[in-house]
């Protein structure tokens, strides 16, 4: 998956944006985003992309200062699955 094969040039932006204030790579951003949709998807929700940015974000904050560096996937998959996403809606049928 390439985020910006499926994100407007505006969302692009917002993503490098944070991605540059974390020590991931682009390839784990994107990895993360995939498998948080996946959950919510598994979950029957949706979120809109301003709130997985903002998720994936405070996920790669929790793990700053860490070291080694944990994989953002396994960081978000474990957030997921420990506190869900408050922000995230219930999809319609």
């Amino acid at each position: 998956m390439d985020m910006n094969l499926e994100l407007n040039q505006i969302e692009q932006k917002k993503w490098g944006d944070v991605m540059l204030q974390h020590s991931f790579d682009e390839e784990d951003w994107n990895k993360a985003r995939s498998s948080l949709i996946k959950l919510l998807l598994n979950d029957r929700k949706v979120a809109d992309e301003e709130a997985i940015r903002s998720y994936i974000s405070c996920c790669a904050e929790a793990s700053s200062g860490t070291y080694p560096l944990a994989y953002l996937v396994d960081l978000v998959t474990d957030f997921y699955n420990q506190y869900g996403m408050e922000s995230a809606k219930r999809r319609a049928n």
